[in-house]
């Protein structure tokens, strides 16, 4: 391509910058948490504090840094793609700047601040380290959160069974329980999708310094069984955030079976 094709290109995307805010806007959403959602008159809502810290323990810097590198990739993306494919070339443009950005910025501080790659992966297997200790805290409020919903819907099935509440009145008081869940649903994805997000920064960053690729560091084949042993702590946090989640599948899934029994039992 030459130069002035690639400049007339860069001049003409409107709609590459709106793809991209829409993509941008698309990633924060999956971590971003409603400043209103904590109701003060919900009995379950103290567990709202640990699982939402979750979730922005040193996120917003690098999401910014994220952003930043997709909105870059973005429009790299769309001018190298055509015509024919420039909203495909924007998106694809997004992701892999918004990777660059993410997992690069985070791995360029932590080379900064090693003396040698040992040092070096001895500081992310830290911070992975603490990061699994935060990921338990979480999974034992998510689950906390989970079962104090369980006994108020079970309160509600007793007293709606003791005839101490008209049906009228319990079929509001479900309605109110189950947005709250909803609510609950939204705020624990937002925490497990950030810890997600500072999972892959490991791997990413383990790999990198460990000269392997991502794949063969998972694997934990050849270069990548040297790489994983030297960070315990990561491939720790992984599992540990999968057993998490898992957790959370199961319990939501039985919390989901009482909201259907009490709408049963209601009519």
């Amino acid at each position: 391509m030459t130069a002035p094709k690639f400049a007339r290109r860069l001049l003409r995307l409107p709609a590459v910058l709106a793809i991209s805010a829409m993509a941008l806007q698309g990633c924060s959403q999956n971590i971003a948490i409603d400043p209103k959602s904590r109701d003060t008159a919900d009995s379950c809502g103290a567990y709202y504090d640990t699982i939402t810290a979750a979730r922005s323990t040193e996120i917003n810097k690098q999401i910014n840094n994220a952003m930043a590198g997709a909105v870059v990739g973005a429009l790299l993306g769309a001018a190298l793609a055509g015509n024919g494919n420039r909203g495909q070339g924007a998106l694809m443009g997004a992701a892999a700047g918004g990777l660059a950005g993410y997992a690069g910025t985070y791995l360029d501080q932590k080379r900064a601040r090693s003396a040698d790659q040992r040092a070096l992966l001895t500081s992310i297997d830290g911070d992975a380290q603490a990061e699994n200790k935060l990921v338990t805290e979480t999974g034992k409020a998510v689950i906390g959160l989970r079962q104090c919903r369980e006994h108020q819907l079970a309160d509600l099935t007793k007293r709606v069974r003791a005839g101490k509440i008209d049906k009228t009145t319990a079929r509001a008081e479900l309605a109110s329980l189950k947005r709250r869940i909803a609510n609950d649903n939204k705020v624990v994805s937002a925490s497990f999708n950030g810890i997600n997000q500072r999972v892959d920064v490991y791997v990413d960053a383990s790999a990198a310094a460990s000269q392997v690729d991502r794949a063969s560091y998972l694997a934990g084949k050849n270069a990548g069984a040297a790489a994983r042993a030297a960070t315990p702590s990561v491939t720790g946090v992984a599992s540990n955030l999968t057993a998490q989640k898992a957790a959370d599948q199961r319990i939501r899934a039985s919390l989901e079976a009482d909201v259907q029994a009490v709408e049963k039992l209601l009519g």
